[in-house]
């Protein structure tokens, strides 16, 4: 297993921390990795009760696109997943789940990344309100399941916590 001998803090902002880290490797020899940190994330497959789902459409900086995707958030200060999961549908669609199950989690990129993204399946859901941040502009699209199959498979949705998502829905659905 790798060990840190040192951690330089390239840039830290308000959402993520870079490093360059010199490391001793499992044979005693040193390099150096690069690391991204961020605190990290959740998803939300949330269903109503005709089996439509409700993803977000935005415009995403990092890629220069318009993409369609699962409302999704940061988590905050130490946050716990399940709560920030509720707190972030109800934030980014105006639903209320009142049923919520861990579905996966998995690391987004961990050769540079440190992130982890929690990904739920929510139910039961009462209509509330959206609350969206000041710098958050997204539509909520209501998609039945069957069309966002459609959508993945023809390459309309390349967000990758999605296609996971879906995928794995349907092999849990299936066994």
């Amino acid at each position: 297993m790798n060990k840190t001998i040192k951690e330089n803090v390239i840039y830290e902002g308000r959402i993520c921390r870079f490093t360059h880290n010199e490391v001793e490797f499992e044979d005693g020899s040193t390099g150096y990795r690069d690391v991204l940190h961020l605190a990290g994330a959740v998803a939300i497959l949330a269903f109503d009760d005709d089996d439509n789902t409700f993803l977000v459409d935005q415009y995403r900086h990092a890629v220069s696109d318009q993409l369609l995707e699962l409302p999704a958030g940061m988590l905050e200060n130490n946050e716990d997943p399940v709560e920030a999961a509720l707190r972030e549908l109800e934030e980014e669609t105006g639903y209320k789940a009142h049923e919520i199950e861990p579905l996966c989690s998995f690391y987004t990129s961990p050769g540079v990344v440190h992130e982890k993204i929690y990904i739920y399946i929510a139910r039961n859901l009462e209509h509330t309100a959206q609350h969206l941040d000041a710098d958050e502009f997204l539509k909520v699209k209501r998609i039945h399941i069957s069309e966002l199959e459609r959508m993945i498979l023809n390459n309309e949705i390349t967000d990758g916590k999605t296609i996971l998502a879906y995928s794995l829905y349907k092999l849990k659905k299936s066994q």
